[in-house]
């Protein structure tokens, strides 16, 4: 099947990628049949790629050591110390300007939320404004946004800011951590699951039961008092047990609503303990926009009432929407922005964190089960250490296709430790024999697109086919690739930060040949892909402007002319000459 992709890429010549453009190619094609997909004659699409032994005890690992490693509450201190990239640092390998890569939020926050903010970290390290913030944000009465895109690191951003930049000023104050990635399921539990939140950490990390008997007597303290002088205080004297009972069904009373009774907990520790309280409430940023409003609303009342300073993260779309029509547009939030750190030096520092894990205890934290001469694994990790510190393309890879998306890079590498479409055991022999093995980018890159599959599956893939049609045109295979250009070149001038008008690249794809119909579906693919992006991070005809990612560039620039990608997406493009489709033979062909 490596020779179906032949008569495409027969058409891109490299002057037409020379001169950015592909027009050249364009008038080549011609209009066939309906197209048809070959993944259609293969049966149990996309089928399951097996592994050997030692690539299953391997794939274990990268689960630990890009996941669990992390969240391990042993080493959490240490691995933050020693494998937390501050966030800010321009990338080295983007394909697209610096200038790009700088205005990412500026453009967004001050021309159209009209928002000023400041960055959460600096040169020196986070940003000394944020920690004098957490007592400022609990006078000032409104919470703190933390607004970031999606996976650029800002749980670990908080982690480390409590854990170690302003480990003296948390120290001292009652921290709690809402995290509100998976539950609860719907936003109508969202008040009761963060009542339910705090009085589970309450009790487990601080040996505070806000239930217990003398801790609500001590929380309700005048309330009881009032309620000894009210209508029962003559049944104090004359009817003791009685009255007991009658205070006991008051406090019963008020213990009914969780939210009130955690409020009036929290004053009591606050007045009782001289400590501060900051909630963060993370992980909203993966949660759809009307949650993620809810949240900040409860964030908001929390702030305004309650004796504490809230800390939330969102995505910067989610901020515009609101800002523009939802919950937010009746605040002026304290904003701090949050930046993707280096994705090279992220990997880098995991990678080499797991490696002294290994060295000096034999195993890594939370790898009982799996069998792996410890030997093998320091060669395994060595020869990724290796991989990200000299072989610029595979980081190149990585930085420009992940955009920015740190949980993103992760997954990659997590991909390629493991995958069944990676011959570990021939990896480790090299390492044997040799002493080293230099991975070469084509390995990487199978191991990423295809994942557990046999076959590409473009629902499952991180990597979309920037080849595929949704007519019988056959110019229409080069149509993704002509519209990142225009959108690239286009954006380059006129000062617009690299954005360009929706109807100015839609009259660039009409005068190449396009109807509006063929056009539209290539613009929101390239939307879901992370391929084009918009200032207000809206998508698809929501959309006014346009411009290019990184993972763009690197899709027009570099992955469409790789083998080892256009062998990958063959099977899910349709082979509209008639005569050649005919021509290609499966083993188990099903017509």
């Amino acid at each position: 099947m490596r020779e179906n992709f032949r008569q495409l890429w027969d058409l891109v010549t490299p002057e037409a990628l020379a001169e950015g453009s592909l027009k050249a190619v364009l008038t080549k094609t011609t209009h066939v049949p309906p197209p048809r997909k070959l993944s259609s004659r293969l049966p149990d699409y996309p089928g399951y790629k097996s592994r050997n032994p030692i690539a299953t005890e391997l794939q274990i690992l990268g689960g630990l050591f890009f996941d669990d490693i992390v969240t391990s509450p042993v080493i959490e201190e240490q691995f933050l110390k020693d494998a937390y990239c501050q966030s800010g640092a321009l990338s080295q390998y983007a394909l697209v300007s610096k200038e790009l890569l700088r205005t990412r939020y500026t453009t967004f926050f001050e021309s159209q939320a009209g928002v000023s903010t400041s960055p959460a970290t600096g040169k020196k390290g986070t940003n000394p404004q944020l920690t004098k913030d957490v007592l400022a944000a609990s006078l000032s009465k409104r919470p703190i946004l933390l607004v970031g895109d999606v996976g650029v690191g800002k749980t670990t951003f908080i982690r480390n800011l409590v854990k170690n930049d302003a480990k003296e000023e948390f120290s001292r104050s009652l921290v709690l951590f809402i995290d509100y990635g998976v539950k609860p399921a719907v936003s109508t539990d969202l008040k009761g699951y963060t009542s339910a939140e705090i009085i589970r950490q309450l009790r487990e990390n601080e040996n505070v039961d806000i239930s217990e008997r003398n801790f609500v007597r001590g929380v309700y303290h005048q309330r009881l008092m009032d309620f000894a002088k009210g209508i029962y205080a003559d049944l104090k004297e004359s009817a003791p047990d009685v009255f007991k009972l009658k205070e006991i069904e008051f406090l019963g009373d008020l213990l009914k609503n969780d939210e009130e009774h955690v409020r009036h907990s929290l004053e009591h520790i606050f007045r009782g303990q001289k400590r501060q309280v900051v909630i963060f409430l993370d992980n909203v940023d993966q949660r759809p926009p009307a949650f993620q409003e809810e949240v900040f609303l409860i964030a908001t009342s929390m702030a305004a009432t309650w004796p504490v300073t809230a800390f939330v993260s969102l995505r910067p779309e989610t901020f515009a929407l609101s800002r523009a029509r939802g919950a937010l547009a009746a605040y002026q939030p304290r904003v701090f922005t949050i930046e993707p750190p280096r994705i090279d030096m992220v990997i880098k520092k995991r990678l080499e964190f797991a490696l002294t894990q290994l060295v000096n205890s034999g195993k890594l934290p939370g790898l009982d089960g799996i069998t792996l001469a410890s030997k093998n694994l320091e060669n395994y990790l060595r020869m990724l250490i290796r991989a990200f510190d000299t072989q610029t393309e595979i980081i190149e890879f990585i930085d420009n296709m992940c955009a920015g998306n740190v949980r993103e890079s992760l997954k990659y590498v997590g991909s390629f430790v493991g995958s069944g479409h990676v011959d570990s055991a021939k990896i480790l022999n090299a390492i044997e024999n040799r002493g080293t093995y230099l991975l070469p980018l084509h390995e990487f890159i199978r191991a990423v697109i295809y994942k557990d599959a046999e076959h590409y599956n473009p629902s499952d893939s991180p990597i979309p086919n920037i080849y595929d049609i949704g007519t019988s045109t056959s110019k229409e295979h080069f149509a993704m690739l002509l519209m990142l250009d225009y959108v690239e070149r286009a954006g380059q001038v006129g000062g617009r930060h690299g954005f360009v008008e929706r109807h100015l690249l839609l009259d660039f794809m009409q005068s190449a040949g396009f109807t509006v119909e063929q056009v539209l579906p290539h613009i929101r693919r390239a939307f879901d892909k992370g391929l084009l992006s918009s200032p207000e991070g809206l998508k698809d005809e929501g959309a006014d402007r346009l411009r290019i990612t990184s993972a763009g560039a690197y899709s027009r620039k570099k992955l469409c002319a790789l083998f080892s990608y256009l062998d990958a997406v063959v099977v899910d493009t349709p082979i509209v000459d008639a005569k050649a489709r005919s021509a290609i033979r499966c083993p188990f062909d099903r017509g």
